[in-house]
């Protein structure tokens, strides 16, 4: 899939929320709250989901990098440009830990299998690490243009 990305003015930003769960070895389901934003930049709908709070403002200048899906820009990386705020998900972790995942499955195939699932999954996480690594490289090239002055009024 390739990356779009989209730069402009900030309208119809909107904070939402909502919870996930992973699961842990000691307490059961642990839930994980995500945050959302949703904008339009040049009347084009934009979705943002990350684990931190981002800080933006209608008629902020923004950048995005992210999937189209439905009409709608699934963003990987976003820019504030206005207030220089970058906000990206962590990616060294997910890519060991996704090496890792495929160093062990390999072995695991020929036990009736099983390193298929794992190489599968480690490849897929890895996919998404490089997906979001090309993003991240995506926005910090972009030159956006200046901020509009603002007219007090």
């Amino acid at each position: 899939m390739a990356l779009t990305l989209r730069s402009g003015l900030a309208s119809n930003v909107q904070l939402g929320s909502d919870y996930s769960y992973a699961a842990t070895s000691n307490h059961g389901p642990v839930a994980i709250k995500n945050q959302l934003v949703s904008l339009r930049i040049e009347s084009r709908p934009v979705l943002f989901r990350t684990r931190t709070l981002p800080s933006i403002s209608e008629g902020d200048v923004v950048a995005v990098v992210g999937h189209e899906k439905n009409g709608t820009l699934e963003a990987l990386v976003l820019k504030n440009v206005t207030t220089e705020a970058f906000y990206a998900p962590p990616t060294v972790m997910p890519m060991v830990l996704s090496v890792l995942l495929i160093l062990i499955g390999i072995p695991l195939i020929a036990l009736l299998g099983l390193g298929l699932l794992f190489v599968g999954f480690g490849g897929y996480v890895l996919y998404r690490v490089i997906c979001v690594r090309r993003a991240i490289s995506m926005l910090r090239d972009h030159q956006a243009a200046p901020a509009p002055a603002r007219v007090a009024g």
